[in-house]
């Protein structure tokens, strides 16, 4: 009789069989070794579901995955703990490998972000559109935070007017938050990797804030936007909240946008007609809860090469960064679906 098959060494045999991408990280300084960046590197990507090209701006390359799962980079933190001593160089103590010693959580079976493979991934057929309702509501207010080499924007709402958001794998409603952007896609897409990614940042109306949210589960939501660099050096702007980050250079900098400024969390978004991604996961930075349903763009949003520029002019964390995306981690049995 044959010994039984443990589940230890069948996952071992599935990992051998199926190696695991490491899309990060990538050093902050350009001449570093063992850095994978290249400010001049563009790739071709073929999408075959639409008949287009798109273009990145960095190859992932494989590499043994560290022994610890990593930590990712999703501003959630109070603006005080911006003195967080996680870091985005892995030769740094508390470097993306170590981040479980800030968190547990961080060594969780189910974090983000993940790798994205379309037929990979179940198309659901029966569907409900997701909608974003108070999209073009004007905030009262609007802060702008450097919160360790990024920027998270802050609106303020009148009583009932905060951005609503329902449908798609959505169970309930959910109220805007907060979006920033992080340097490189934290998402990949067939193991590609883009310029940069936005998040906006939703949590369940059942709770009196974000905060309160954070922690429970399905208490959060992500939409994703991704970033390509566009190659012509003719346009200079095309995303009007770039504008404002020569505000925030200095590492935990504040900057209120003046009334006559404001815009609308719809023209940050756009339309939602697009194709999306839609799996389970986590917070990509330290706490890392696992609280998280994640509604990731299929389509790339237009970045200039100026507007890349101003949004590694902010400095934080140690250093300046032309990274500051979490490296992709293991998917762990979980289904992705296509929306």
């Amino acid at each position: 009789m044959k010994p039984p098959i443990s589940v230890a060494w069948l996952l071992t045999m599935v990992q051998a069989a199926v190696p695991l991408v490491n899309c990060g990280p990538y050093p902050y300084a350009r001449n570093a070794a063992r850095s994978y960046y290249n400010p001049n590197g563009f790739f071709q990507f073929t999408d075959k579901t639409h008949h287009r090209f798109y273009n990145f701006y960095e190859r992932v390359t494989e590499q043994p995955r560290s022994s610890k799962l990593v930590e990712t980079n999703e501003i959630w933190n109070e603006p005080s703990s911006s003195q967080s001593p996680f870091s985005y160089r892995e030769e740094d103590d508390f470097g993306p490998s170590n981040w479980g010693a800030l968190n547990a959580s961080c060594n969780g079976m189910f974090q983000s972000p993940i790798n994205l493979v379309a037929n990979r991934s179940q198309i659901v057929r029966k569907k409900r559109p997701l909608a974003l309702e108070g999209a073009r509501n004007i905030p009262l207010s609007m802060e702008v935070l450097n919160e360790g080499g990024t920027a998270a924007f802050f609106p303020t709402f009148r009583t009932g007017e905060q951005p609503r958001l329902r449908g798609g794998p959505l169970r309930g409603e959910y109220l805007f938050y907060q979006f920033h952007y992080h340097l490189g896609s934290e998402h990949t897409f067939d193991r590609k990797r883009y310029s940069a990614e936005m998040h906006l940042v939703f949590y369940d109306g059942l709770y009196e804030s974000f905060k309160a949210a954070r922690d429970q589960p399905n208490g959060v939501v992500v939409i994703a936007l991704v970033f390509e660099v566009l190659k012509s050096r003719r346009i200079d702007s095309l995303n009007m909240w770039t504008r404002y980050l020569p505000k925030v250079v200095g590492e935990g900098s504040e900057y209120s946008i003046p009334l006559y400024d404001l815009f609308t969390v719809g023209e940050v978004l756009g339309d939602m007609e697009w194709p999306y991604f839609a799996y389970e996961g986590s917070l990509t930075t330290p706490p890392c809860s696992e609280t998280v349903q994640w509604i990731v763009a299929s389509e790339r949003r237009p970045l200039t090469r100026s507007e890349l520029k101003v949004m590694r002019t902010l400095n934080g964390r140690g250093g300046d960064w032309v990274q500051t995306a979490r490296p992709t981690q293991a998917l762990n049995f979980r289904r992705v679906f296509i929306y």
